[in-house]
């Protein structure tokens, strides 16, 4: 059931108007005559704003009234940030203020003494709207709130960081407004080995989301399973291909994954279109873990080539998603090569706080960020 406020310092017409809504089934009708009453009946007393928002549907409100004209006490309600989508009808028999009525924020006007199924009509199509508007936004709370619980189950999943003799990995999250197509992961073997993959799927929000988790979903098999980067991309691919081959919009994902053989000091990677890691030792030029092969899931048979490296000294490698890397106007090279420079030059902290380094570096963000460090002695 709609309810009404009538605003008019005429008790006269304040009563003709109660009568008009009365008899055409309005029940829920208010009144006030003056502005201030009707502050008082929306709760907005002292310039302080209401705690909880009470349950009009619809102002009516004049427009030459004394104290506090209905332009003045429009705007006082619009300010409210609550009552911003209040619809507020003015009335009036003079159109003069018309112009200044609908700046205020007055949506529709009826003019005193006009017949009563014009204002009836405009009664009748403002609370439409205000419906329409009060589902709308019902529906955005809900989509905010499933969207943060979507963003506490991605962060739930992710690893902590992992400390074992020969190797530590610390990592960074860092969200949109939206939920993240960014996922990293790694497992320790039993015979001193380490896989670390890091993705990053095509797209923004709840689509890219579905298809991260969906994957996250296989990695403990498929990791444990294959273990080689060759075999764990090339699997990855396939459960990609059958999993979302068939939709009309192409889903894939950069990715980059490593094998780290702590006992050997040898690493396997493949790097799946994503932007190259970066193999940091002191004194010694950074080396780029540059693209081998096409991101995961564009084609049925992926050409997987891999790559060996050695390590004889304690080294850093780290990994990211390429909202670290971009900036709008400036090529993506730019920011690797601003990357490559600045983290380069932290040979000299830990592994917690040269992630935490890296981080400041992009944060006026606009995309997700994954950052993955690797220390190893």
């Amino acid at each position: 059931m709609s309810s009404i406020l009538i605003v008019d310092d005429s008790r006269l017409n304040v009563a003709y108007l109660q009568n008009i809504l009365h008899t055409a089934g309005y029940e829920d009708i208010r009144l006030a005559y003056s502005a201030l009453e009707a502050f008082r009946e929306l709760g907005i007393e002292a310039e302080q704003h209401p705690k909880k928002r009470c349950d009009i549907d619809l102002v009516l409100l004049d427009i030459v009234m004394p104290d506090m004209d209905g332009i003045e006490a429009c705007r006082t309600i619009k300010n409210t940030e609550m009552y911003q989508d209040l619809p507020i009808i003015f009335l009036t028999a003079d159109r003069a203020h018309f112009e200044e009525a609908f700046g205020a924020g007055g949506m529709d006007f009826i003019e005193k003494g006009g017949p009563d199924y014009e204002l009836l009509a405009r009664v009748q199509s403002a609370l439409r709207l205000k419906k329409e508007m009060d589902t709308r936004k019902n529906w955005e709370e809900k989509v905010q709130k499933d969207l943060q619980l979507a963003k506490h189950l991605q962060r739930s999943v992710l690893h902590a960081p992992l400390e074992e003799p020969g190797i530590r990995i610390h990592s960074r999250y860092m969200q949109s407004a939206e939920v993240s197509g960014d996922m990293f992961y790694w497992k320790m073997f039993s015979n001193r080995k380490c896989g670390v993959l890091l993705i990053d799927v095509s797209g923004h929000g709840i689509s890219a989301a579905l298809i991260s988790m969906s994957i996250r979903s296989l990695l403990d098999s498929i990791v444990g399973l294959y273990r080689k980067p060759a075999e764990v991309c090339g699997e990855l691919n396939r459960q990609m291909r059958l999993l979302f081959g068939k939709t009309r919009r192409s889903a894939y994902f950069t990715a980059i994954y490593l094998l780290i053989d702590l006992e050997q000091r040898e690493l396997e990677y493949v790097n799946a279109g994503h932007p190259p890691g970066l193999l940091l030792k002191q004194n010694t030029a950074p080396v780029k873990l540059k693209g081998t092969t096409v991101p995961i899931g564009i084609k049925p048979d992926m050409k997987l080539d891999t790559v060996k490296l050695s390590y004889d000294a304690p080294c850093r490698i780290v990994l990211y998603t390429d909202g670290l890397v971009e900036r709008p106007g400036l090529s993506i090279q730019f920011g690797i090569d601003r990357l490559e420079e600045y983290a380069d030059s932290l040979h000299y902290v830990s592994n917690e706080s040269f992630v935490d380094k890296l981080e400041r570096l992009n944060r006026n963000r606009e995309d997700d960020i994954c950052i993955v460090s690797i220390e190893l002695d």
